[in-house]
């Protein structure tokens, strides 16, 4: 059995108020991450044929099998991810929805099954664990989960260590976040995109708060919503919603 000494725990403290500031979190160096450009949704939904379906299932059991000994994408090497992310950009230019973020879909836990981002959003803080993510709809509000030492179908339950970051959304507007422009492109980014407003986030040892950090106000992020359907979800997190400072994240449907 683990012991844990008051050391050891200010440690972990250090070491999360460390990695989980937002400046950090998405200026980390991503020297084993391939760019890959992100995939437009299409213009339309796609009918839901029992072919497309079952292109559809057939991608995403590439994608499944590809990151099966990547531990999440935390072990992988730059070949595997190139590939990881071709599969992923593929399944995004298969997402039958139009107006994903407006779907009733959205709600509700999601797992991270991979990610090229660094720790914490990848479920590491200093011992690897789950990362996982709650949409509430109605009060648009959701909580990034990040649980070390969980039990259950999704590890989650009884964690020896846990961060809950709490956090509002709203649909984004297409103004880049470090005020530098906006998408000209497109007027209704908000079909696809959130912009997210940090609020606090949350460290617990044994299910006991130790303490609630606020973040600043205008601490945002850009979530853009690539792939939706039942039980599959994948979103490109950015800094300032430009794309080239995405991070993906592919997730399942939690129990």
């Amino acid at each position: 059995m683990w012991q844990y000494t008051n050391s050891s725990i200010i440690l972990v403290i250090a070491a999360f108020l460390s990695v989980w500031s937002p400046v950090s979190s998405f200026t980390t160096c991503r020297s084993t991450t391939v760019a890959i450009s992100s995939s437009p949704l299409p213009s339309s939904s796609i009918l839901f044929s029992s072919e497309s379906n079952a292109i559809i299932s057939d991608a995403k059991l590439q994608i499944e099998e590809s990151i099966a000994n990547t531990d999440r994408g935390r072990s992988i090497s730059t070949q595997q991810r190139v590939e990881v992310h071709q599969l992923l950009s593929k399944l995004e230019s298969l997402c039958p929805l139009s107006e994903p973020t407006r779907d009733p879909r959205m709600e509700g836990s999601w797992i991270v099954e991979y990610t090229d981002a660094p720790p914490p959003s990848n479920g590491q803080l200093l011992f690897k664990g789950i990362a996982k993510q709650v949409i509430d709809l109605e009060n648009k509000t959701y909580r990034n989960e990040l649980y070390v030492g969980g039990s259950g179908i999704d590890q989650d339950e009884n964690a020896w260590l846990s961060a809950i970051l709490d956090a509002r959304w709203e649909e984004w507007d297409g103004k880049y976040l470090d005020e530098s422009g906006s998408v000209s492109d497109e007027t209704d980014v908000g079909r696809t995109t959130w912009k997210v407003d940090f609020e606090s986030l949350t460290l617990s040892l044994f299910q006991r708060a130790l303490f609630t950090q606020q973040f600043k106000a205008g601490t945002s992020r850009t979530w853009r919503m690539s792939y939706l359907d039942d039980d599959t979800r994948i979103v490109r997190a950015g800094k300032t919603g430009r794309g080239e400072d995405d991070w993906i994240f592919y997730m399942r449907r939690g129990a």
